[in-house]
């Protein structure tokens, strides 16, 4: 499927959706018009709900997931906990000349990402999960209507 992405001002948007082969490092290549966003070509991966992968570029990260982790407390023990385990699960990639990034270990497991991998774009992030499973889901939201565009209203 197409991918486009465009930028207004530092915000970007992403869309379309493509999948990728890993390779057996672990490499999968970015979307090219997504690494576009990117001028230094560095990303921050997180994980997501759903068993998903968040991809954000440095400055989307910074701008709405930094703010959400400087308000947590650290004298908090909860929110001190949260921040540890977030952090372990945080990695700021660099694509390589081939466009690539290289998915932590950690990260395969809790997406359980197999051997391909979807990239969807959702806004000014993108979402990484395994192949079969967005191919799965997107086919069987196809057959249950459209209410994904309840977003829009």
């Amino acid at each position: 499927m197409a991918n486009d992405s465009k930028t207004t001002s530092n915000f970007c948007i992403l869309s379309g959706n493509c999948e990728y082969k890993l390779d057996s490092q672990h490499r999968v290549a970015v979307p090219s018009d997504w690494r576009t966003q990117s001028p230094s070509g560095c990303f921050v991966l997180i994980p997501g709900r759903d068993q998903t992968l968040q991809l954000y570029t440095e400055e989307v990260y910074d701008e709405r997931i930094g703010a959400k982790l400087n308000s947590l407390s650290v004298s908090n023990p909860a929110d001190l906990k949260k921040l540890r385990q977030l952090g372990a699960r945080t990695f700021k990639l660099q694509c390589d000349k081939q466009g690539r990034i290289q998915i932590p270990q950690i990260l395969m497991d809790f997406a359980q990402l197999k051997d391909t991998v979807a990239f969807i774009a959702s806004g000014n992030f993108g979402q990484i999960m395994d192949g079969a499973r967005w191919k799965a889901e997107f086919e069987a939201f196809n057959e249950t209507g459209d209410s994904f565009l309840d977003v829009l209203d």
